[in-house]
C-alpha cells in the first residue's frame, strides 16, 4: 500500500461482492459502503489498525473466518451483528477466549480453530445449541475439552498432539466428552 493507505477504500458500490478477505494490510482502517453489502464469507486477519466502526459494519450471511478475539469484540459490539453459521478462529495469538454474548452465536453451526495458540476452548462452549461440527488444527496447547453441546456431530483434531493423547479411547480425559458423537476424526 502507499502513503494514502490510511485514506478509507469505498466497497458499497461493489454490490455483487460476495466474499472478502483481508489479510497482512497493516494500514487499512476504514472500508465506506461496507454497510451497504451482504458478504457470504469474510475473513479478516492481521489487520490492526481496522477500526471498531468499520469492523462492526460486516454483515456476514455464512463463513466468518476471524484472526482475534479483538477483531471478534468490534463485530459483536454491533447490536444487529449476528455469528454466522461458520466461525473459523484463525492463527489467534490470545491464549483463550470467552463466548460471553452467547445469544449471538446462537446460529454457529461448524467451529473450526486452525494454528491457534489458545491454551484452552471456552469453558460455556456447550451454550452453542446449533454447533454440529467442531474441528481443531494444529493448536498445540489446547490440552483437554470443555463440555460439548448435545447438538454436536462431529469433531476432528488434527495436529494437537496434547488434545489427541486427552481424547484417546477410553481413558484419555477427554474421551467421555466426545465418546457419543458419531463421527470422530483424531490423528
Amino acid at each position: 500500500m502507499t502513503a494514502g493507505a490510511l485514506r478509507p477504500y469505498q466497497v458499497g458500490h461493489l454490490t455483487s461482492l460476495e466474499s472478502l478477505s483481508l489479510r497482512g494490510i497493516q494500514d487499512l482502517c476504514f472500508l465506506e459502503g461496507l454497510s451497504s453489502l451482504q458478504l457470504l464469507k469474510v475473513g479478516l486477519r492481521d489487520v490492526p489498525k481496522l477500526t471498531a466502526e468499520c469492523i462492526s459494519q460486516f454483515r456476514v450471511q455464512r463463513a466468518l473466518t476471524i484472526g482475534s478475539s479483538v477483531l471478534l469484540s468490534h463485530m459483536l459490539s454491533s447490536e444487529s451483528f449476528t455469528v454466522p453459521a461458520d466461525l473459523n478462529l484463525e492463527c489467534w495469538k490470545e491464549q483463550s477466549f470467552d463466548l460471553e454474548e452467547s445469544a449471538k452465536f446462537s446460529s454457529v453451526e461448524e467451529l473450526s480453530l486452525y494454528a491457534c495458540d489458545m491454551k484452552s476452548l471456552p469453558r460455556n462452549l456447550n451454550c452453542l445449541s446449533s454447533l454440529k461440527r467442531l474441528y481443531i488444527s494444529l493448536c498445540p496447547n489446547i490440552s483437554s475439552l470443555p463440555d460439548l453441546p448435545c447438538s454436536l456431530q462431529r469433531i476432528q483434531i488434527y495436529d494437537c498432539k496434547l488434545l489427541t493423547e486427552s481424547c484417546r479411547a477410553p481413558d484419555g480425559e477427554s474421551w467421555p466428552k466426545i465418546a457419543h458423537i458419531r463421527w470422530k476424526d483424531i490423528l
